[in-house]
């Protein structure tokens, strides 16, 4: 498979898949004090594979609500958070990282790869650690699964903060929709500068090879993913209006999203914030830590 091919598939599953892409590599982000500097970790079984999780920041108890943080897709906790953005968001309350299915640690199973398979996923490794409620924070992929949390499992939503993620495919800019529907479009050399390089692909090829149970499996995932958000149906405006927790859309100003798209969004779910993050792409918006964090506590106060 050509880089083009590569990169084309790489644009699935939130902002096309591609798209959790808080890069380790280029992370800004100051190294912060936490309550617990190596994370405790572990697998929950749940439908035929063991998803793996982590816990920073200290043990998880009931006089705290923790938050769960979820990656974009096709990368893991290790390459979808920049250098010190779980730190910094563990030194107030314990963070729960997930992997998803066929992503990070977390193996595959046969078959479709759905939204609400990875939704079940979330809430199982919740039940799995004894935590009943608890904020979602995700990026792309992350954010499409933090909204459905929402809508779906309700009562494990304290807040929600979706970020640089839509809630259908026709909310992401025109070329990206096209790509995503017509394998043979060349990116155009406005949209390029947006999408992963190829060394971000081989970070994320050699971190899949050394983590997942089975290293030779990305491209397999990657094929999956592509198809499961060429089918997804996008949440609905009566789904996103019978939401009930506080929401915190977030977006750059040079994302993959419209922010008319995410406009729409803020206004169909109840009481919703959104936040527009000045000179930020897709790519580059968990290196914002600092306003991501101001923002999300004041939400959530």
């Amino acid at each position: 498979m050509n880089l083009e091919a590569d990169r084309r598939m790489l644009l699935t599953g939130g902002a096309l898949v591609a798209a959790g892409l808080g890069l380790a590599a280029c992370a800004k982000e100051p190294a912060m004090r936490t309550a617990q500097v190596t994370p405790l970790s572990g697998y929950a079984p749940i439908d035929g594979i063991r998803v793996y999780y982590e816990v920073h920041g200290g043990p998880l108890t009931l006089d705290t609500t923790p938050l769960v943080l979820l990656h974009g897709g096709m990368l893991a906790i290790e390459t979808g958070f920049p250098k010190g953005f779980i730190d910094r968001f563990a030194a107030k309350r314990p963070v729960i990282a997930i992997e998803q299915q066929g992503h990070g640690h977390t193996g595959d199973r046969p078959g479709t790869i759905t939204i609400e398979l990875m939704l079940n996923e979330t809430a199982g490794v919740l039940r799995h650690l004894n935590v009943s409620r608890a904020h979602f924070m995700g990026h792309s992929m992350g954010g499409m699964i933090t909204t459905g949390m929402a809508i779906r499992h309700p009562d494990l939503v304290a807040s929600a903060t979706p970020m640089a993620a839509g809630y259908t495919l026709e909310g992401y800019l025109p070329e990206l929709v096209l790509m995503q529907r017509d394998p043979t479009h060349q990116p155009s050399p406005e949209l390029v500068p947006l999408l992963p390089t190829e060394a971000d692909f081989n970070s994320w090829q050699e971190h899949y090879k050394r983590a997942n149970p089975n290293p030779d499996g990305m491209m397999g995932v990657l094929e999956r993913m592509n198809t499961m958000l060429a089918n997804w149906p996008g949440w609905t405006e009566s789904e996103l209006a019978g939401i009930r927790a506080p929401v915190l859309v977030m977006i750059g100003d040079n994302d993959f999203i419209r922010v008319e798209h995410a406009a729409e969004m803020k206004r169909m779910i109840p009481g919703a914030w959104l936040s527009v993050l000045p000179d930020t792409m897709h790519m580059s918006l968990l290196d914002r830590g600092d306003w991501i964090q101001s923002m999300f506590e004041a939400r959530v106060a």
